[in-house]
């Protein structure tokens, strides 16, 4: 009796065991694998040592200046999560995007003067990362305006990549041209303690649109005597994706831009080489390697043991029954010779 009520209780528990590990696999993980709606990412910082750039500035006497200056760059993206205007989506949006207000400040590392300031607003996918469709996108490179909704159409991935990352071709947008472009799998590298997947986007040198007000700035500072001219520019960005989470855990931007004026040799106007800074390396690598464990325990190991868990004991319940069934069963009855008939 006591090995039946034994391998009763063994065979359930088994049985739960392998409940358990399907539903890790086929309920648990996939709703872990969106980014959470109260996630509020690490401020990213990106820094040249030595970059070329135009600084717009007013001199002591009042008179402005446009020059091509040579020093350290930073530029820091902050974002901030709008959990109300997420939580007032509808329709395919609702609950599945996030949206994101972006802050961009480039300054002078040597001497913190700001060189550029830009805000957007855009609406991403929890699982892909890419952006997705919604009338409140926007973009504002004037400081103190904030962007109008509708002004911008952002596509393709921004600031994450897919959970389960594949080595294949996305397209990553480029704020310059305003458009994504291919940003295609070159190789799988350890970098940053991380086993991650290097992309590599390739922009070769094109004109750019550019305001004719900024444009004639350029000209009459940088170019006298040119009555029109261009800015063409190129640029090679690596990007090094934790493939579990999507997380990009490195980042190198060569960027260069030429004014090419009809009268006079072309002057560059930007050339630097932009990578992470250690504090976003370490923020970045903590974040995505916590990420990844989560995913791979629940993913893989923990629904791995319980299904061996599950099986032995299963196993050893039904062996553990039919024992005890063997013990109970009424040992057959002695021959007895017939009687004698009187």
């Amino acid at each position: 009796m006591r090995r039946r009520i034994t391998g009763s209780a063994l065979f359930g528990f088994g049985l739960l065991c392998l409940l358990l590990a399907g539903a890790l696999v086929w309920i648990v993980v996939p709703s872990q694998r969106k980014v959470p709606l109260d996630l509020i990412p690490p401020d990213v910082v990106v820094q040249a040592e030595n970059a070329t750039f135009v600084q717009a500035q007013v001199l002591p006497d009042g008179t402005p200046q446009i020059a091509v200056q040579t020093a350290p760059l930073r530029s820091t993206t902050g974002i901030k999560p709008d959990f109300q205007a997420a939580a007032g989506l509808i329709g395919d949006l609702a609950d599945n995007t996030l949206i994101w207000n972006v802050y961009h400040a480039t300054d002078r590392a040597d001497t913190m003067q700001p060189i550029n300031r830009s805000e957007s607003r855009v609406a991403l996918d929890r699982v892909s990362g890419a952006a997705v469709d919604w009338d409140g996108q926007c973009h504002s490179e004037t400081q103190g305006e904030p962007c109008t909704a509708g002004n911008a159409e952002f596509t393709g991935q921004l600031y994450l990549f897919p959970f389960g990352t594949e080595k294949r071709t996305y397209r990553y947008w480029d704020s310059t041209l305003h458009q994504a472009l291919p940003i295609r799998f070159r190789a799988e590298e350890n970098y940053n303690d991380l086993p991650t997947y290097r992309f590599q986007q390739q922009i070769p040198s094109q004109p750019v649109a550019m305001d004719s007000e900024s444009l004639s700035g350029l000209l009459g500072f940088l170019a006298p005597g040119a009555t029109t001219g261009t800015v063409n520019y190129q640029a090679v960005r690596t990007l090094w994706v934790e493939p579990e989470t999507g997380a990009i855990v490195g980042y190198r931007e060569q960027q260069r831009r030429e004014l090419v004026p009809d009268i006079g040799a072309p002057v560059v106007i930007f050339d630097a080489d932009l990578t992470y800074d250690q504090a976003t390396l370490e923020a970045v690598r903590d974040e995505a390697a916590g990420g990844r464990t989560l995913l791979i325990l629940l993913g893989f190991w923990v629904p791995l043991g319980l299904l061996v868990l599950g099986l032995a004991l299963t196993i050893c319940g039904v062996l553990l029954v039919r024992s005890a069934r063997g013990q109970q069963a009424p040992a057959p009855e002695a021959e007895t010779e017939p009687a004698p008939v009187p």
